[in-house]
């Protein structure tokens, strides 16, 4: 999913074999794209940047992930499964989900990150680390 970051977001987007995998950053998919602009405003009101809390809507999230899966699969992504999370990215921006890419490196900012998110309906969150995908609740 190569997604363009705007600001200072930009320099810390990284792929795992060519495949979208951003480490440090939560990925957050909503039902609908009122949740996540409500999330949103939310984490800007309590001091994040712009660059740093970024809503996609569901046809960019369609284009990218299809992109991304056609162009950059490799064995190195399969087998961080990656590509799984991509996949179910795609599956739920078909089904019109909006996301947001939030930037939250530490065990700190993920907590806060999630207490907001989960003052909204949320489809999955998705939490990046080196080697690691995890499924936040």
């Amino acid at each position: 999913m190569s997604i363009e970051q705007p600001g200072k977001a930009e320099s810390r987007m990284t792929d795992l074999g060519g495949i979208f995998y951003p480490v440090g950053y939560l990925v957050a998919a909503f039902p609908e794209e009122a949740q996540a602009q409500q999330v949103q405003a939310d984490l800007r009101t309590g001091g994040y940047e712009e660059g740093d809390c970024v809503l996609y809507r569901s046809e960019e999230v369609v284009k990218a992930s299809q992109q991304n899966l056609e162009s950059h699969s490799s064995w190195l992504s399969t087998l961080g499964r990656s590509d799984d999370a991509v996949r179910l990215h795609l599956a739920s921006a078909k089904a019109g989900a909006a996301f947001l890419l939030i930037y939250a490196p530490g065990d700190i900012e993920t907590a806060r990150a999630m207490n907001v998110i989960r003052r909204v309906p949320f489809e999955f969150a998705h939490r990046y680390h080196r080697l690691a995908i995890e499924e936040m609740e």
